[in-house]
């Protein structure tokens, strides 16, 4: 082969070789990039129940007369309800409870996402937010599911009670086998998110628009919102999500649960449909001094294209629904073990 042909293809060779190089660095960059990150991400947020830190204690019940719990104004002059209705009560639902539970189905993943406010309690290990996320992974359907934070249910080892005291009792943990064993489902993952990380996420993303369906006015007078569509800092969905005992607007649990459930909305339309890796990264970055979860980077990736694909208009959304009762003074919500069943059957099938 003549020398000056060699030569050529040499160059060629190099010429490609430098090409190959140079894609390769282009590629690679942002993978090491975005994998430290996602390391480092998962690496702060990420803690097994095993590894949960927390101290647990008695809470202290407040009667609905007293200042903190008088978002239930309707039930503050109502008769206690004596002892053997709520023994009664408790007869219905115990064999629910004592029953073999069901098989999990491999197609399903539930998740249990709590909200908790330090500012509001001694202890960020009582949940003023418990919502379960469905997700069918062969269907790619979703539903959602709040259980007001003073269900009446049966603690294991601890007898009846408000289900936000089984994470004073027991952490996550517990409050997770306590609303396996009330739905008869098994949870897969949760997600813990302070308060404070909920300002973080909305203020990361430059705010969110939420229409307000009613005025909003606190029982001092302070007007807090108008109705309509309004722009909203973190700070902004703090007081909407959180605001009580209100003289214009839903300041009940339940109130506050249908606005929770907006925002949560919100949020997703926003990570799905105008968010960037690179922006959604930023926020869970933000977000992730307080934010703990037990689900990996594996999962997201197996799943993140069906999140992409899920129509988000189809989400069901439903609260559990049941009776106000006394006893002892104290506020309870009453669902029953087997009505909640079938609420959550009906979204999961």
């Amino acid at each position: 082969m003549p020398r000056k042909k060699r030569k050529s293809i040499s160059r060629r060779k190099k010429m490609i070789r430098r090409i190959l190089v140079i894609v390769g660095l282009i590629v690679a960059i942002p993978i090491l990039v975005y994998g430290a990150r996602i390391y480092n991400l998962y690496n702060t947020v990420h803690q097994s129940l095993d590894d949960e830190e927390f101290e647990a204690y008695e809470p202290e019940e407040t009667k609905v007369d007293e200042d903190s719990d008088d978002d239930y104004e309707e039930d503050v002059d109502a008769e206690s309800m004596p002892e053997d209705e709520v023994e009664a009560m408790k007869f219905v639902d115990d064999p629910f409870y004592e029953a073999e539970r069901s098989e999990p189905n491999p197609d399903h993943l539930n998740f249990l996402l709590m909200g908790v406010d330090d500012n509001h309690h001694r202890s960020s290990t009582l949940s003023d937010t418990i919502m379960v996320i469905h997700f069918n992974t062969k269907t790619e359907e979703a539903a959602i599911l709040s259980i007001p934070r003073d269900t009446f249910v049966r603690i294991p080892d601890r007898g009846y009670d408000k289900i936000n005291h089984s994470s004073a009792f027991g952490g996550t943990r517990l409050l997770k086998e306590t609303t396996e064993r009330y739905l008869d489902i098994h949870i897969d993952h949760y997600i813990r998110l302070d308060m404070v990380g909920l300002r973080a996420s909305i203020d990361s993303i430059g705010g969110i628009q939420i229409d307000v369906p009613y005025r909003m006015v606190q029982h001092d007078g302070k007007h807090l919102f108008d109705p309509g569509p309004q722009h909203m800092t973190g700070r902004d969905v703090f007081h909407y999500v959180s605001a009580r005992k209100l003289i214009e607007g839903e300041g009940s649990d339940f109130g506050r649960i249908k606005r929770q459930q907006q925002v949560v909305m919100e949020l997703l339309r926003i990570i799905r449909e105008d968010l960037s890796l690179n922006q959604t990264l930023n926020l869970m970055e933000d977000v992730s001094p307080y934010m703990r979860m037990d689900i990996g980077p594996g999962l997201v990736a197996n799943h993140w294209n069906a999140f992409n694909r899920l129509n988000l208009n189809a989400i069901e959304i439903e609260t559990l629904s049941g009776d106000s009762i006394m006893h002892q003074g104290v506020y309870y919500y009453r669902v029953p073990i087997e009505d909640a069943r079938e609420t959550m059957k009906s979204l999961t099938q």
